[in-house]
């Protein structure tokens, strides 16, 4: 016959024998006392951590027979004793794992309705509660929010986040804590005392931390290492029962670190290593070690360790040596290697690049670049040589064209005549009087040709060219280079919201830029109206806005047949690259429709 675990032989039988959870228990026992217990209850947290456990106690409570209800649960009456051994048919425990179609769900509504046969309450206690299926978590809404007088739902889960909203505003939630290494510790003994086993000092609390809060592990391991060790258990036998390393080696490698001795720290991964040691185990105590120090550094408060006063010392020692920006990037750094040492086919390398990577020297500073707003001065005896004016090559013979611009709604041609380079103005520098420079002559420009009579009245009567609106002009154009190189993309973003819409903008492409107005250019008046009605705007607005950052306005504009649109605003393009015509579209407040050869006069 199996021996029983020493998890379910030691499982809690009252309120007062549960460890940890004191939270949980003051609360359920006043709704005990005051005859205020809830129709449904959940149950949250990690594994290990009392969830069950806590559900059958609750059972218990509201079916004992103890007269005292603040003594309840008692333990010792028949109803916790057929409680506790599984016999009791009135309360129904259900793996929602195995459960997890609607028709359980149907099942559990039909026998709700028919009162408990011995019991004083009907409980149902229904474990991982969020593998049930959603047809099953909405079959039971009704059952759950206004069950019978005589009907209590308990439900338990890990994963609290997987549990509709609607079942979850049904129920009082309690949230289970993983359990300190210290009460771990303390119940461990309580149960190796009284199962004959010797726990040397030190065990239970390795012991307690390889469970990382979970008591059903912790006891999991005790009972493995009874049948492992003969005689008393020691540090030794736990770490080699789990592969755990010694103290020795992470406290070593800690003294590597903080003395910046690189051969020591390589040294103690190599004993590591040599011990036949899980690695990655290793890096978890380092971390956790590391993670203490840096929390003492930081607060000084001994409270958020859960140590004893010796390792509390070592690690005050530490964190007076230590640098926090040093513990900070380290504790970075080796809780990154969990993955990499269980995926590396190269053994404990991720470790020794970690730890290489830890001690490196910070890279020196660059050293900063002297400010540009002065310009240079020119050395005593040097010749000043004015700035060269840089050819500007025309990809093509200029010849003169005229651009229509719009402006309020009128069309207005402007002749444009192609513009010199400028040429940049020669700062005045002040010489040294001991040494005199002689300029250099220079060749006299040719004159550029004067501009028509129109545009040279305009150039009389206009402000100079702002170049907030040259820079604006300018962002615009690289604004229809982004749309017109992720239009593609832009159409695969409108599908989920309207197919219809998609199929439309297939049709079009993006033209040019308006101030905070998009215009695209579509074939036919046919989807000019669709595109431009309010419901399918507002859908391609709301892409633009969410790809780009911004609001942005949208119309169409009917393709003309006679002119090559490509063509077209290639041209217009180059055309708003010139200066003069930038500023022609900022004093008319204008944008260019066409662009056409002049006839020769």
């Amino acid at each position: 016959m199996a021996v029983q675990s020493l998890y379910r032989k030691w499982r809690s039988q009252t309120f007062a024998e549960l460890v940890g959870q004191e939270h949980v228990v003051q609360t359920l026992r006043n709704a005990i006392a005051e005859d205020r217990v809830g129709h449904a209850y959940l149950f949250t947290g990690p594994r290990g951590v009392g969830k069950t456990t806590m559900a059958r106690l609750l059972a218990k409570a509201v079916n004992c027979l103890h007269p005292d209800p603040a003594a309840r649960p008692c333990g010792v009456c028949e109803m916790c004793t057929a409680i506790a051994e599984g016999r009791a048919v009135d309360v129904i425990e259900m793996d929602a794992a195995s459960h997890t179609s609607v028709e359980d769900a149907r099942e559990i509504i039909e026998r709700v309705q028919f009162r408990p046969s011995v019991a004083r309450m009907k409980v149902y206690i229904i474990d991982e509660t969020h593998m049930l299926s959603t047809a099953a978590f909405n079959a039971l809404l009704k059952t759950l929010e206004e069950p019978p007088d005589h009907a209590l739902f308990i439900l338990a889960t890990t994963e609290v986040h997987k549990v509709p909203a609607t079942i979850l505003s049904r129920c009082q939630r309690f949230t289970f804590v993983r359990h300190s290494v210290t009460s771990m510790a303390a119940h461990l003994r309580r149960i190796a005392a009284a199962e004959g086993i010797a726990l040397a000092d030190g065990a239970p609390e390795a012991i307690a931390r390889a469970a990382t809060g979970s008591m059903r592990d912790a006891l999991g391991i005790l009972e493995q290492l009874a049948s492992f060790v003969e005689g008393p258990i020691t540090l030794h036998h736990v770490q080699s029962l789990l592969g755990m390393t010694a103290a020795a080696e992470v406290d070593a490698l800690i003294a590597a670190l903080l003395a910046a001795d690189l051969t020591a720290a390589l040294r103690a991964v190599h004993a590591v290593a040599n011990q036949g040691a899980d690695v990655r185990q290793f890096a978890r105590d380092l971390v956790e070690r590391l993670r203490a120090v840096m929390l003492l550094k930081a607060t000084g408060d001994r409270a958020l360790l859960d140590l004893g006063d010796d390792e509390v010392a070592q690690l005050a020692q530490w964190a007076q040596q230590a640098e926090m920006a040093a513990l900070v990037q380290w504790v970075k750094l080796f809780s990154n290697l969990d993955y990499q040492l269980r995926t590396t086919p190269y053994g404990h390398l991720p470790l020794e690049v970690a730890v290489v990577e830890a001690l490196l020297a910070p890279a020196p500073a660059t050293q900063p670049v002297a400010p540009r707003s002065q310009p240079a001065r020119p050395l005593p005896g040097a010749p000043v040589m004015a700035p060269r004016p840089q050819p500007v090559v025309p990809a093509e013979p200029a010849r003169p064209i005229h651009m229509s611009f719009v402006t309020a709604g009128m069309l207005h041609p402007q002749p444009v005549v192609p513009a010199e380079p400028a040429r940049p103005p020669v700062a005045e520098q002040p010489t040294p009087a001991a040494d005199p420079v002689e300029p250099v002559a220079s060749a006299p420009a040719d004159p550029p040709p004067p501009p028509p009579a129109a545009w040279a009245a305009a150039q009389h009567t206009r402000p100079p060219a702002d170049p907030a609106a040259a820079r604006a002009a300018a962002a615009d154009l690289s604004l229809l280079e982004q749309l017109e190189a992720t239009w593609e993309d832009f159409k695969r973003d409108v599908r989920p919201r309207s197919p219809t819409v998609q199929a439309l903008l297939n049709s079009a492409r993006p033209y040019d830029v308006e101030g905070n107005t998009i215009v695209l250019l579509v074939s036919s008046a046919f989807h000019k109206e669709r595109l431009e009605e309010p419901k399918n705007r507002a859908i391609i607005e709301e892409v633009l806005r969410r790809r780009l950052g911004q609001s942005y306005a949208v119309r169409c504009t009917i393709e003309e047949k006679s002119v090559e649109p490509t063509d077209l605003r290639g041209k217009i393009r180059e055309a708003r690259k010139d200066e003069l015509v930038r500023a022609a579209l900022n004093i008319f407040d204008a944008h260019i429709v066409d662009i056409e050869p002049l006839e020769p006069e």
